[in-house]
């Protein structure tokens, strides 16, 4: 009689090793999370970088100093900006100097578009008028011998307070701001050999203020004329 051949079934012992690939794709998920922040943190310090070399090539220290210009990115790091910003500031006051302007007269600031210098209306022009002060003309030669060198395009800005001006000069505070703008580019391209093609004028009245206060010491901050020197776009 043959025999049957009974198969044994062994038993599956259960898998307590299960867990690890759960844990597994835990630490997957979690690597990709943090790679996708350190990639955004990256993409965030490559702006900075790209916006730091942008105002190191507008503001390079060669170039304000008579050199050729540099390119984006010629100077690395923040601290090229600051020593640039600090740069002209230097200059400035030792413009200054050389004219006998108040301290309080001229500022210098780093803004989103690039390092604005304001002058104060009494330094350029008599009160409520567009002619320049003969004084002023030294000035200006002096502002031409810091942004002249400079490859960046400058907007002169004309500014006043809220005070109207006289009704029989200008019709409203437009007409004496633009018209100090004007003035002052006009002077800067005909006889200070600023290429034109890199200057421009703007008129804003009393509608940009820099004190928004009402006292004479507010008032006298907001009547200015302000050169812009724009720093290259990303």
């Amino acid at each position: 009689m043959a025999r049957k051949f009974v198969r044994h079934r062994h038993e599956e012992h259960p898998n307590h090793e299960r867990w690890l690939i759960t844990y597994a794709d835990l630490m997957n998920l979690l690597l990709v999370f943090f790679i996708v922040l350190y990639a955004m943190s990256k993409t965030d310090s490559v702006k900075y970088q790209q916006i730091a070399f942008s105002l190191q090539r507008a503001f390079n220290i060669d170039v304000l100093q008579g050199g050729e210009p540099g390119g984006i990115g010629d100077t690395e790091g923040a601290e090229g900006v600051a020593g640039d910003y600090a740069q002209i500031r230097a200059q400035i006051a030792a413009l200054q100097s050389m004219n006998d302007v108040p301290d309080q007269s001229m500022a210098v600031e780093m803004t989103a578009e690039g390092i604005v210098i304001h002058m104060e209306e009494a330094v350029l022009f008599p009160p409520g008028s567009a002619e320049l002060r003969p004084e002023a003309l030294r000035v200006l030669d002096n502002v031409a011998d810091i942004i002249g060198p400079l490859p960046n395009e400058i907007r002169v800005e004309g500014h006043t307070d809220t005070t109207p001006p006289d009704p029989l000069e200008y019709s409203s505070n437009w007409e004496l701001s633009s018209e100090r703008a004007v003035n002052v580019v006009r002077y800067l391209t005909e006889w200070a050999d600023i290429n034109p093609q890199r200057i421009s004028a703007a008129g804003y009245g009393e509608h940009r203020p820099r004190a928004t206060g009402d006292t004479l010491e507010d008032r006298r901050e907001n009547r200015r004329v302000s050169f812009v020197i724009v720093a290259p776009r990303i």
